[in-house]
């Protein structure tokens, strides 16, 4: 919704427009004018005019967007058909034939801001790049006013940071209004990264966009360690975005975006952010870099924190569980069971015994206990031999023993072997 109230606040939309492209690749000839020229009609979609660079845009029915380059100036025919001349090399003629008188009032007022503008920057007047200092140099192609009105709402915005800003920037996305997979200029002005308020912790990084005149962000968002920068071949963005090479500057026919970026954020479709300098974009991508790699690091660091500390939880209660701390829990109780039982056999022998002395109940309760312990050990051993001997096939100590008995080490290792594999 935020993207498209920027597309309506930057962009000048007529619908149901014919277009005609002139029939001599828009050159006049000698004794032609612009009322008796040939034209060969093209079809109707919806043109576009960006208010900020005057880009033409026309969105034929079912079709893509098509650049038509910058509008320079136009002649009105009557008040439904005006020529429009642009920067175009290929088409540099193009009538527009509108349904409502309003729409060619509109354009018609529009050109004369080209002609105008133009006029003031072949006299050398013109808007001119800025340069701003907020602890470093930033290029951006706003006007002063523009310029000191954005600086003033950012330090009122976050107050005690510094700003990082990177002009001469354009940003494309998909068409708010347009079919699917289309692209469009959604933007011009500067790119502003604000860093978290110094302190001992690692804060949240913004990326926003500003356009040109505007106190409020178009983009705004945070970079994170799944946000990517990757930047685009010039032959890519050729291909996928027609408007990079068509973009018109009133002053010089090579003022365009040297360095484009596919800017891809969690949750929102891919973005392409535009560079009219390539030292801009370069310190662009390089602060980006650092501090999406700083989240990532953050993010790592504190996940192999918590899983530190879940470890060390299982291994407390691993010792908690262990088998010495069970046998040591179970030691005591089964002492006091052990001399609970010795007492109460010796009292029963002195009551069926009781011209015995104190002494010889003693050594006889001690002797029965050993005794009943042997019995107990000789039957857990034999129990133990019993279950062996139903898993593997016994070897008789008499057979060990005469192999040890052997004189030479070889006989006894091959008696050895016989015994083991009988």
């Amino acid at each position: 919704r935020e993207r498209a109230h920027s597309m309506n606040a930057t962009m000048q939309c007529f619908t149901n427009v014919s277009v005609a492209l002139p029939t001599h690749a828009g050159m006049l000839r000698a004794g032609d004018t612009l009322s008796n020229m040939s034209w060969i009609d093209w079809c109707m979609g919806e043109l576009r005019i960006d208010r900020g660079s005057l880009i033409l845009v026309f969105l034929p029915g079912g079709c893509g967007p098509k650049p038509l380059g910058c509008l320079v100036s136009a002649t009105q025919i009557d008040q439904l058909t005006i020529v429009a001349s642009t920067n175009d090399s290929v088409h540099s003629l193009i009538r527009f034939s509108f349904t409502q008188v309003a729409d060619g009032m509109a354009f018609i007022a529009m050109a004369k801001s080209a002609e105008t503008l133009s006029a003031t920057c072949h006299r050398g007047t013109g808007s001119r790049r800025s340069s701003v200092t907020t602890g470093r140099r930033s290029s951006i192609a706003f006007r002063d006013d523009a310029l000191e009105t954005l600086h003033v709402n950012l330090s009122q915005q976050f107050p005690g940071q510094v700003p990082l800003l990177f002009g001469g920037a354009e940003m494309y996305g998909p068409d708010p209004h347009g079919e699917s997979g289309s692209e469009v200029l959604l933007g011009r002005g500067a790119v502003v990264i604000i860093d978290p308020v110094s302190g001992c912790r690692i804060g949240a990084y913004q990326l926003l966009f500003y356009e040109e005149g505007s106190d409020q962000p178009c983009l705004r968002d945070f970079i994170g360690p799944r946000t990517r920068l990757l930047r685009q071949p010039n032959e890519v963005m050729s291909d996928r975005l027609s408007f990079v090479n068509h973009r018109a500057s009133f002053c010089s026919s090579d003022n365009r975006p040297e360095i484009a970026y596919s800017l891809s954020l969690p949750g929102s479709p891919p973005l392409i952010l535009a560079f009219d300098l390539g030292t801009e974009a370069a310190t662009f991508e390089r602060d980006f870099n650092v501090r999406q790699h700083l989240m990532a690091l953050s993010i790592k660091t504190s996940r192999g924190w918590r899983f530190a500390d879940a470890l060390e939880s299982e291994l407390m209660e691993l010792r908690h569980r262990g088998f010495l701390t069970m046998a040591r829990r179970i030691f005591q109780p089964a002492l006091a069971l052990v001399i609970l039982l010795l007492f109460l056999y010796a009292a029963a022998l002195f009551f069926n015994n009781p011209h015995k002395s104190l002494l010889d109940i003693t050594m006889q309760t001690f002797n029965d206990a050993g005794a009943t312990a042997r019995f107990f050990g000789e039957g857990v051993a034999e129990a133990g031999a019993t279950t062996c001997g139903l898993f593997t096939q016994g070897i008789s100590v008499p057979d060990v023993r005469h192999c040890a008995a052997l004189s030479f080490a070889e006989d006894a290792h091959a008696c050895i072997r016989r015994l083991v594999t009988a």
